[in-house]
């Protein structure tokens, strides 16, 4: 049995015109004891609007949201034992770090002796490093830090459900990348299911056991990163996992190129995926050449396109020069929209 499953959960708000504006249309998944269930998709997508249903903070148009096979649609928030991480840090000020940590181990239900509160927090704090932080005010960290101590007031309680709504905005990219490591490792010791929200594919393809794609209030596709990935259903879900993003080709367009024709409209290709060779003069033209270190990224224009490839370092290429693409079949995504 799944720890939480969501059935056909919908909600709307009032938008222009006393139109109402769908937020979540019909929205249905389960999350499994114990894992990572990364909810991915841009802003707008109804990704906060999800994690309020699950907390209790709004209540749906229709639907419902079981908790070991029971309706917590009934339930008010402090008794769903689930803890959520805004983007905004909601510190109190007055507090040191340590009692904003603690706070939540002091609520009327906790019921734990002091040893084990000082305990609980010493231990998240250093796990989120900020144990020579304890004695300081919020207005005494930076963005990063006081994010953390938001992190870390969740991640003390030890729910059942942590619910993360891109809780690495104010994180530079080192520490985003340790943050997604610490994360997994505190929720694999504790062992509780998780659902972290984020527009950032890096983040949904390096947290995630399964990626809930969500767009425009419907889930589009949900699966392991790989499969995603690899095998994503439509155009929208391909858009937003790759960096370089992948190439849509119309299907008409993709013949002229020498790819050959599948069933379907839109025809991708990862970046990755292309084999480039000098193409003496036919081919693509590069247009710009931006060198990462392990790899490049070339821009090429061919047939009006623009097109982009990821190359070794050592392809040699400059600015005007003809290249040859190829791809093998198996790599071409075929998309009817």
């Amino acid at each position: 049995m799944p720890a939480y499953a969501v059935e056909r959960l919908a909600k709307s708000f009032p938008g222009a015109g006393g139109k109402p504006l769908k937020a979540l249309d019909g929205a249905s998944f389960a999350v499994n004891p114990g894992e990572i269930l990364v909810v991915l998709g841009p802003n707008g997508a109804g990704k906060t609007t999800l994690l309020r249903l699950l907390a209790g903070l709004f209540d749906p148009d229709d639907g419902e949201i079981r908790a070991d096979g029971e309706s917590l649609l009934r339930v008010p928030p402090h008794k769903r034992d689930i803890a959520m991480v805004f983007q905004d840090f909601s510190l109190y000020p007055r507090f040191s770090v340590a009692k904003n940590l603690a706070m939540p181990l002091r609520s009327r239900g906790a019921r734990l002796d002091e040893y084990e509160i000082t305990s609980r927090v010493n231990e998240t704090a250093d796990l989120l490093g900020l144990l020579d932080k304890l004695d300081r005010k919020p207005a005494q960290l930076s963005g990063g830090e006081m994010q953390r101590v938001a992190i870390g007031r969740a991640l003390v309680r030890r729910p059942k459900l942590f619910l993360l709504d891109e809780p690495f905005t104010h994180l530079d990219t080192q520490l985003r990348a340790r943050m997604r490591v610490e994360i997994r490792q505190i929720q694999r010791r504790l062992g509780v299911a998780m659902i972290h929200v984020t527009h950032h594919h890096e983040e949904a393809m390096g947290l995630a056991d399964r990626i809930l794609v969500l767009e425009g209030g419907r889930v589009l596709q949900i699966g392991a990163p790989e499969e995603v990935y690899h095998r994503p259903r439509n155009s929208h879900v391909a858009r937003m996992l790759g960096n370089p993003p992948i190439n849509l080709i119309p299907a008409e367009k993709a013949a002229a190129l020498g790819l050959s024709v599948g069933r379907g409209k839109i025809a991708g290709i990862r970046p990755e995926s292309f084999r480039v060779t000098p193409g003496g003069e036919e081919g693509a033209t590069v247009k710009a050449v931006e060198n990462l270190g392990p790899t490049s990224i070339l821009l090429l224009e061919a047939g009006g396109l623009l097109l982009r490839a990821v190359v070794p370092p050592t392809t040699r290429s400059r600015l005007g020069e003809k290249m040859r693409l190829s791809v093998d079949p198996e790599d071409l995504h075929w998309f009817q929209e």
